[in-house]
């Protein structure tokens, strides 16, 4: 609604030298009109800020009973929406079965919309990109199958837990295939091969999860990628890769990562020394992540007011989290950061910002000649009443699936086999107290939220 005043006012400016007092009212009276005949003017945070406020405040049940309440539910061109936001209540809710229902559908969308009907893509051409079906952003076609995966190792779950995370390289393959060789963006997943390596070391493929980990700490030393983590490359990762590099006697890789970490690895792993020791991965998940918000531009011509919206997402700072980690027998194991969410939300929005330039200018002008035309057949008022409409209707589409973290940390523990009490914190949350009874050379993941 605001929206609307808005550019009701900067109609006035621009037309009060043009049309008398009488034409103007007839301008309020159809912005009146259409703002109670449609909801053109609720943003997608709008829609959804019921929901977010209760899930945020931990009410999960009164998150889920706003989302089945709310407009989205029966918005057909946000079906994958729906999905997504109900799979992280019902995740959050234990419900994790229920959960990767939801998933496994969004996932099937995804694929669905890959081949999008002309029909429905003319329509979003010829009034704004809300129309078209939510396809997702290739982060959260990515991040399925990372809650996937979170999601099985909540149950222990291995194996399945293991076929997704192998699914995520996969999916960025297919994403990324055909875009521009210049593209320097988010093409693989540093976050996707560490946990996957993890997963490999639980089920004792020690080769599969050494060739994981390498894998992961390249991604994570290659240029630009540091932008998607905040910090240095994790150390739980290094000391893993080097463990395992020396239990295969694979001494080229020992050899660089010494040269490289030395200052971590002066030491031989504990692991190594003491193959009973039991290793547990704690993944932390921190905070919310960003919403999109439109960017407008006015540009006023002889013929009518022109409007440039476009989805934006600012860049975040990375940001300073709350004590993050293991506090276990008097010592506290710190975390480290292994993906920011938010700085690869920020750089997948801007590697398609050419083309939603290219889509939004190109519908801006055929919308200006059909106001051109109107004018020119049915006169200045219904011209004006026209371009009103044009305008109005150029808005960013700002959907995004918004319940999911900002960023995910690891702590890595290596002790002696028998029982232990954890307390693990969360960006400075009360912790979460765990006992956990590990059998000699056993790998464990524990997730955390």
């Amino acid at each position: 609604m605001d929206e609307a005043i808005f550019i009701i006012k900067r109609y006035e400016e621009s037309l009060s030298r043009m049309v008398i007092p009488h034409t103007r009212m007839c301008i309020r009276y159809f912005f009146l009109f259409y703002l109670v005949s449609s909801l053109g003017c609720a943003t997608y945070t709008d829609k959804t800020i019921q929901v977010t406020n209760s899930f945020l405040g931990l009410d999960y049940s009164q998150a889920l009973k706003n989302l089945e309440e709310s407009s989205l539910k029966d918005d057909h061109a946000s079906q994958l929406l729906y999905n997504l936001e109900k799979s992280s209540i019902l995740d959050k809710m234990g419900d994790y079965l229920e959960s990767r229902n939801y998933l496994f559908k969004a996932d099937r969308l995804v694929d669905q919309y890959f081949t999008e009907s002309v029909s429905k893509t003319l329509l979003s051409f010829l009034i704004n990109d809300s129309t078209q079906n939510y396809s997702g952003e290739d982060y959260e076609k990515i991040l399925i199958h990372t809650m996937l995966a979170l999601s099985f190792l909540s149950e222990k779950k291995y194996s399945s837990a293991l076929v997704e995370a192998k699914k995520i390289n996969t999916r960025l393959i297919e994403i990324t295939q055909d875009y521009d060789q210049e593209y320097n963006g988010y093409s693989e997943d540093a976050f996707a091969r560490f946990l996957a390596g993890m997963i490999y070391q639980v089920n004792g493929d020690y080769d599969d999860a050494l060739i994981d980990f390498n894998k992961a700490l390249e991604i994570y030393e290659s240029s630009g990628y540091s932008e998607f983590y905040n910090g240095s490359v994790p150390k739980s990762l290094v000391t893993s890769l080097y463990s395992l590099a020396l239990k295969r006697k694979r001494m080229k890789i020992v050899e660089t990562l010494k040269d490289h970490y030395g200052v971590w690895l002066k030491d031989r792993p504990r692991e190594f020394l003491f193959p009973d020791s039991s290793i547990i991965y704690v993944i932390h998940e921190l905070g919310k992540i960003a919403q999109k918000r439109s960017a407008d531009f006015f540009i006023h011509t002889s013929n009518g007011l022109l409007r440039f919206s476009f989805p934006i997402l600012d860049k975040q700072k990375h940001y300073v989290y709350g004590r993050t980690g293991v506090q276990i027998n008097n010592h506290f194991v710190d975390a480290d950061n292994v993906a920011d969410m938010n700085a690869i939300a920020y750089q997948s929005l801007e590697d398609r910002r050419g083309r939603l330039i290219l889509k939004g200018t190109a519908r801006i002008f055929v919308k200006h000649q059909i106001v051109q035309e109107i004018r020119e057949t049915y006169g200045p008022l219904v011209g004006f009443a026209a371009n009103i409409l044009a305008v109005l209707t150029e808005s960013a589409d700002t959907r995004a699936w918004t319940l999911i973290p900002e960023a995910f940390y690891v702590s890595k523990l290596v002790l002696a086999p028998g029982t232990h009490k954890l307390e693990i914190f969360t960006n400075g949350k009360n912790p979460l107290k765990k006992t956990i009874v590990t059998k000699p050379g056993e790998v464990m993941i524990v997730r955390a939220s």
